[in-house]
């Protein structure tokens, strides 16, 4: 059984069955076979015999016990280091991803800026933009304003200028005609 294929946090027992002698033990005769009772020196035998096979595989057992032992050591070891190594990489890992995450979270919030910075750059080109055009109409509504006025004052200098001719001539006129009566009436006089 290879225990690096086992998975860690698995409840695994391991029985081993260990013989009293390596040698297939036969099953002892009653004693009421004829062959133990002809030999009485045999259960004596079979008795230092069995304390040794007893003690054998109490070594046998207590060997194959460490070696369990051992090897269960061995596999809570390399389940704990693999256990370890892999946190390690899932941190590492999630370090990593932080960091990247980190780094994106700041190119967006640069961009989102630079964007932002264009867009406000742009709002001011369009307000010069439209404070030229208006300057340029109040400008020109100033001119034009300006050039109404001088054309209604330079018609008003025109009809005051004609009005005052107007009023010359017929003074002018009123003045002949009062002459030439005051000159018949002289000569009317002169007559009578």
């Amino acid at each position: 059984m290879d225990l690096g294929s086992l998975s860690p946090g698995r409840n695994t027992s391991i029985c081993y069955e260990i013989p009293i002698d390596e040698v297939k033990v036969r099953t002892p005769r009653t004693p009421r076979t004829p062959s133990l009772l002809k030999s009485p020196n045999r259960s004596v035998l079979c008795e230092v015999d069995l304390a040794d096979r007893l003690s054998k595989a109490d070594e046998r057992r207590s060997t194959a016990l460490k070696e369990t032992s051992t090897k269960n050591e061995e596999y809570v070891r390399r389940a704990l280091s693999k256990c370890e190594q892999e946190r390690e990489k899932t941190m590492n890992r999630s370090l990593e991803l932080l960091e990247n995450l980190q780094e994106d979270i700041e190119k967006k919030a640069q961009r989102r800026q630079q964007v932002l910075e264009e867009r406000v750059n742009a709002a001011k080109k369009q307000l010069e933009k439209v404070e030229q055009v208006t300057v340029a109409r109040s400008s020109s509504k100033e001119v034009l304003m300006r050039q109404i006025d001088e054309d209604m004052s330079n018609k008003e200098n025109k009809r005051r200028s004609f009005i005052q001719s107007i009023k010359q001539h017929c003074q002018h006129e009123t003045e002949k005609v009062d002459r030439v009566r005051s000159r018949r009436s002289m000569n009317s006089s002169n007559s009578n």
